[in-house]
């Protein structure tokens, strides 16, 4: 058995200094929010995505979702990707180093999330197909990696 000195051995399994993580409270108090407003504008958004599997498991084949959940997913897009915003926007203001590390990642998932958003919507109004919104998010979130990885690349510390 190797014996470690008191203050690595606390360290190790947690009892070490308390390091309060501030953004993950205040992320996970949005992301409530989000869904309780999503709740709120469909009230039967629950019922609807289970009669949306089932319908889907029983027809053994991928099915439309109704207009209720697909209006539901803008929203839910639309309020996730503005919160990203929020989060940067906060993360610039405290400027904790830390923190402030992830302004871009979470600008860049912000734009990311309103695309999807914008996407969802087109598929709503039938005018993109489910196979294209797929297709131009993962070419919008494979350029916005790229975008990325130079940005971090060109401006490290």
């Amino acid at each position: 058995m190797v014996n470690m000195p008191s203050s690595d051995r606390d360290d190790c399994f947690g009892a070490g200094p308390s390091k309060k993580d501030y953004m993950g409270i205040i992320s996970f108090g949005m992301f409530l929010i989000i869904v309780g407003i999503l709740f709120v504008a469909n009230p039967s958004l629950f019922t609807d995505l289970v009669s949306w599997i089932q319908s889907m498991a029983d027809a053994q084949e991928l099915i439309r979702p109704n207009d209720g959940l697909i209006s539901s997913a803008v929203l839910f897009f639309l309020l996730i990707g503005l919160s990203n915003f929020l989060e940067a926007g906060i993360k610039f203001w405290t400027r904790v180093a830390h923190v402030q590390r992830r302004v871009i990642a979470d600008i860049l998932t912000g734009v990311a999330l309103l695309l999807m958003s914008y996407l969802v919507s087109l598929y709503g109004s039938h005018e993109l197909g489910w196979q294209l919104v797929i297709g131009i998010e993962a070419i919008a979130i494979g350029l916005l990696v790229v975008l990325y990885s130079i940005v971090k690349y060109t401006f490290r510390k």
